[in-house]
């Protein structure tokens, strides 16, 4: 349907291919809106074809999958992704009713077919089903709802499983009175190359490491945690964190930087309170926590997770 001009002259709407050039933040020659409608209006039917009844608008939709995509990807590169689940995720993250019945009824089974393998007694896979539902469909102030992060490269059912596993691996964990050492000592293992100031760091100052970066972490706003555990314990890149937030990817980068560089500084601090190291031993205290900041942040925002 065309939109009518100040001149009373028809002109094509370009709606969706506008809303999804903002979303990028970047920029679209007027002769190419056009074909771009048509590419994301064919997109948004068929989406729309696969779950009737889930009406969610087309623009919020677009700039949904103009987020998903990564910073130099051709806008062609939608057609590559899973279209039809990702319409179905973004609708139910932001609470359509019909998008969540849908969504119940049919992924929520896949918590069943995930775990079965783990003879879960039923009162487990009950948790493990209202972790999930509510991981996925509701989030936190601090935690938006999971599937606002699908990033569509794989089908969602997929994606739902490897949750549902891993939800349920947690679960099975901490109720089999597993030790969580592993959880907590930071990875601080000696490795071939290391120079013996590093040697002795690690191995004399190993637990005090431990217990700075933990509370460091513990000081750390709610956000700022959540930033760092969608990054280094579920793995989402700065592109899906972006569309998890709603942000441009710069803006999430910001973020995820400004927690680490806190975590790290509350760490040094901690650390020179705590023990009489030289102004060169503690730097490279802090540049063997940095190098295996990866590693480390994702044990131990497993082991507190909440």
């Amino acid at each position: 349907m065309g939109v009518l001009s100040s001149h009373g002259v028809s002109s094509p709407d370009v709606s969706l291919a506008q809303a999804f050039i903002v979303a990028r933040g970047t920029s679209c020659a007027p002769e190419l809106l056009p074909p771009l409608q048509e590419q994301l209006t064919r997109a948004l039917e068929m989406a729309r074809a696969a779950w009737p009844g889930v009406e969610l608008a087309g623009t919020r939709f677009v700039g949904h999958l103009a987020r998903l995509l990564p910073s130099q990807a051709p806008s062609e590169d939608v057609e590559k992704l899973h279209v039809p689940d990702v319409y179905l995720a973004r609708a139910a993250a932001d609470q359509l009713p019909s998008a969540l019945t849908a969504f119940e009824a049919s992924f929520l089974p896949e918590v069943n077919a995930a775990v079965a393998r783990l003879k879960l007694p039923p009162t487990g896979l009950d948790e493990v089903r209202q972790l999930l539902r509510q991981r996925m469909l509701v989030g936190s102030q601090d935690a938006p709802a999971r599937l606002a992060a699908y990033p569509g490269t794989g089908p969602l059912s997929g994606w739902v499983r490897a949750a549902a596993l891993w939800l349920a691996l947690d679960w099975q964990r901490q109720r089999g009175g597993q030790p969580q050492a592993d959880d907590g000592d930071l990875s601080l293992l000696v490795a071939p190359g290391d120079d013996p100031e590093l040697i002795y760091l690690k191995n004399t100052y190993r637990a005090e490491f431990a217990a700075s970066f933990s509370e460091a972490l513990g000081t750390l706003e709610p956000r700022q945690r959540n930033f760092l555990r969608l990054k280094f314990l579920d793995a989402l890149s700065i592109d899906q964190l972006g569309a998890l937030y709603g942000v441009h990817r710069s803006t999430a980068a910001r973020w995820v930087v400004a927690a680490q560089e806190s975590l790290l500084q509350e760490t040094r601090r901690l650390l020179t309170e705590r023990l009489r190291l030289t102004g060169s031993q503690l730097d490279s205290v802090l540049r063997l926590i940095s190098s295996q900041l990866d590693v480390n942040l994702s044990r131990l925002l497993r082991s507190k997770a909440d």
